[in-house]
C-alpha cells in the first residue's frame, strides 16, 4: 500500500518517506494483529498501551497504524493519545522544580490521566488533551470521544513502569505493546530530533546524556514485560 511521505500526529509531522516496502508490510501485519486482539477483547472501549525509549519510533508506529486503520474503514474509532499531553504545564513544573527533567516519570499528571482513562473505559463521553510543540504545554480537551466502539492507543515511555501510581494506568489498559531494538540507533534518532529543534550537535548530545539517557536506563531497569514486543522500525 502506498503511504504519504508525512503524516501529522498530534500536531507533529512524522516523516515516513524513507520507509521500505518491508517496513510498511510489517506495520500492515501489526494492524491486522491489533484488530484481532481488539476483537478478542470484546470490542467496545479498549485502551492499548505503546511504550518504548526515546527515539524508538513510537510516533512512526502511531502514524502508520492510524493510516492503515483509516484506509480499512473498520467499524470502530481509532484514537491515538500521547503521554506528553499529560505533562504538567511548564509553570507547574517550575513550581515543582522539575522543568529541567521534563519527560521523566514524575513530570506527568497521573491523577488526571487515570481519571480520563476511567471515564473512557466506563463508556462516558470524555475529552483528552494533546500536546503543543509550539508552546510546549498541554492543550486541554482537544480530543472528544463519544463512540462506544473505540480503540484508544496510549503512547509513552513510562507505561510499564514498576510503580504503584503507574500501575493504575497499566491496569486500565487491555493490552501492552513495547518497541524494542538497537539503542544506539534510537540515540541517533533523538539527537537528530533535538538538532531539528534548533540545538547544535554538541548541545543535542549533551542533552541526550543528561536527560534522555537516564530515562532510557531507568525504563530498561524498572519496567514490566509487555504483552507483546514489536520491532524498532530501523531494525526491520
Amino acid at each position: 500500500m502506498k503511504i504519504p511521505s508525512t503524516i501529522e500526529v498530534a500536531g507533529q509531522a512524522v516523516d515516513l518517506s524513507a520507509l521500505s516496502d518491508e517496513q510498511i508490510k510489517y506495520y500492515e501485519s501489526l494492524v491486522d494483529k491489533i484488530s484481532e486482539i481488539y476483537n478478542d477483547k470484546g470490542k467496545g472501549r479498549q485502551v492499548f498501551g505503546l511504550s518504548g525509549p526515546a527515539g524508538s519510533g513510537k510516533s512512526v508506529t502511531v502514524a502508520l497504524v492510524g493510516h492503515f486503520f483509516k484506509a480499512r474503514n473498520l467499524p470502530f474509532e481509532y484514537v491515538p493519545v500521547g503521554l506528553d499531553a499529560f505533562h504538567y504545564t511548564n509553570d507547574v513544573l517550575d513550581g515543582m522544580n522539575l522543568r529541567a527533567v521534563k519527560g521523566r516519570y514524575d513530570t506527568y499528571n497521573l491523577p488526571l490521566l487515570t481519571k480520563k482513562l476511567q471515564s473512557f473505559t466506563a463508556g462516558e463521553d470524555v475529552s483528552f488533551p494533546t500536546y503543543s510543540r509550539t508552546t510546549h504545554n498541554p492543550i486541554p480537551d482537544a480530543i472528544s470521544i463519544h463512540d462506544s466502539n473505540t480503540l484508544l492507543l496510549l503512547e509513552g515511555q513510562w507505561l510499564l513502569r514498576k510503580n504503584r501510581e503507574w500501575a493504575k494506568i497499566r491496569d486500565l489498559c487491555s493490552y501492552q505493546l513495547a518497541v524494542v531494538g538497537d539503542l544506539s540507533t534510537m540515540r541517533a534518532n533523538v539527537v537528530a530530533r533535538h538538532m531539528a529543534g534548533g540545538r547544535s550537535h554538541n548541545d543535542a548530545e549533551d542533552f541526550y546524556e543528561k536527560s534522555d539517557l537516564p530515562n532510557t536506563q531507568e525504563i530498561l531497569k524498572n519496567s514490566f514485560e509487555p504483552d507483546e514486543k514489536i520491532r524498532f522500525y530501523k531494525d526491520i
